[in-house]
């Protein structure tokens, strides 16, 4: 898969099958547009394209960082395994929210030879999001594309969406999130050094310094997977403060079994599989070990019953 960045390359791209949107998740409702652009892109022989943006256009004008269920990197593995041939990615600038949609498309055609344009029913584009599926089918003829609208995947509340994600990841409902992902949520975080209580327990943890720009679970105590470089690891993940010792800052750890490596520095993934229990203050570290023995024979069976699964 191709990258490209603000187009900036100069490079001409002919007979595109193009898609736009932020595709925070890239969710099962993503996938269906991503699953149909890839076909058509097939059919006409040409290339499929995505363009996506950096920041969330939500950061710009709100001027704080916004919770993403995928970080950048993320989502261009993602773009490659669903067969994505070209992705670009554009700086979400005060300068870019002011393109109307005539001036974006037309920027796009200058590099891009754009023969079909796939998108959800409900996409909108532009300055005020002032173009939409009506403004795209109107431009038809002067563009020279053919538009695709579709219909995205319903849920009991209504369509698949990122922010419905959200909120259900916020309540710590795991299992609905893997059902409107397809895949499991993730935290990202690099490895730094801790107070060491749980190796004083016999369960050590590895501390995160989390992704400034992921979004976090409800606090509790999770079943999740590592992955440390190449491997895969079942792990204990812990999401929140820890009561028992009195400490009540706000942090991520996750005991990975059966591993004894030191990896300060290291950026490790969790994958969450399912939430086991609350997070809960216990009479003294001794109830607390009893508690942990337990959370992890839950994890060995949550883990080892969804296998590869998810």
């Amino acid at each position: 898969m191709e990258i490209s960045h603000n187009l900036s390359e100069g490079k001409k791209y002919k007979n595109v099958s193009l898609s736009v949107g932020f595709y925070d998740g890239v969710h099962k409702g993503h996938q269906i547009i991503i699953k149909e652009l890839t076909e058509r892109a097939e059919m006409i022989e040409g290339k499929s394209c995505v363009i996506t943006f950096t920041p969330h256009p939500l950061e710009l004008f709100s001027h704080q960082a916004f919770p993403l269920l995928t970080t950048l990197k993320e989502k261009e593995e993602i773009f490659a395994k669903l067969k994505v041939n070209l992705v670009v990615i554009f700086d979400f600038t005060s300068q870019f929210a002011s393109l109307s949609p005539y001036s974006f498309i037309k920027r796009l055609k200058e590099n891009i030879d754009i023969k079909e344009i796939i998108v959800g029913e409900d996409f909108a584009f532009g300055r005020g999001r002032e173009g939409n599926i009506q403004w795209l089918k109107r431009f038809e003829g002067i563009f020279g594309y053919k538009l695709k609208a579709i219909s995205l995947s319903g849920t009991e509340k209504g369509k698949i969406s990122s922010s419905l994600i959200r909120e259900l990841l916020r309540k710590g409902e795991i299992s609905k999130v893997i059902q409107y992902l397809g895949r499991p949520p993730t935290i990202i975080g690099k490895i730094i050094k801790g107070k060491r209580r749980g190796r004083l327990l016999g369960y050590p943890t590895a501390n995160l310094r989390t992704h400034p720009c992921k979004i976090l679970p409800l606090q509790g105590v999770y079943a999740g997977r590592v992955i440390l470089g190449e491997k895969t690891y079942k792990g204990i993940v812990n999401v929140g403060n820890k009561p028992t010792f009195g400490d009540s800052s706000f942090g991520v750890e996750v005991h990975i079994m059966d591993f004894g490596e030191e990896i300060y520095g290291e950026t490790i993934k969790i994958e969450l599989i399912d939430k086991i229990r609350k997070i809960e203050k216990f009479p003294s570290p001794f109830y607390l070990n009893k508690k942990l023995k337990e959370d992890r024979e839950k994890a060995e069976n949550i883990l080892s019953s969804i296998g590869k699964q998810i």
